[in-house]
């Protein structure tokens, strides 16, 4: 079951020192200011600087396979990034809201874009690169 909340972005353009992120979302509990569809309107815009793209912690380990030899495995551990210090110090700027963009209690940042940041970043530290396309549902 949803509490309501859907976001989307997608990169819009990325060089050697940033990566620039259109993004937009619905918040079905606003009294019907979020219409259906304004998921799709990317009216939102944030950078990420790449100078602060945190690199996971990596474990290596042997294990034994069903077929009785050894292999290394690899496991990477994500941790989460203090989004707000990015955005004290600049290295996240939101540069535009999107249309449904709300606020959730002392968050100084639309809550829409603090989980498309979130998901980023984590998936960064996955895959090594950052997402073309990124969403959540909540």
């Amino acid at each position: 079951m949803s509490i309501g909340y859907v976001g989307k972005c997608r990169m819009e353009m990325e060089d050697d020192e940033v990566a620039i992120y259109s993004y937009s979302g619905e918040n079905w509990n606003d009294g019907g200011k979020s219409q259906r569809g304004d998921r799709e309107l990317y009216d939102g815009s944030f950078i990420i600087y790449k100078d602060c793209l945190e690199e996971p912690e990596i474990h290596i380990k042997r294990k034994k396979m069903p077929s009785g030899r050894k292999k290394l495995v690899e496991k990477r551990i994500v941790h989460f990034p203090n989004l707000f210090e990015h955005l004290e110090n600049r290295k996240i700027v939101i540069e535009k809201e999107c249309k449904n963009a709300f606020k959730v209690q002392e968050m100084p940042i639309d809550f829409i874009a603090y989980q498309l940041l979130l998901h980023v970043f984590e998936r960064y530290q996955l895959e090594g690169e950052l997402p073309e396309k990124e969403m959540f549902f909540q």
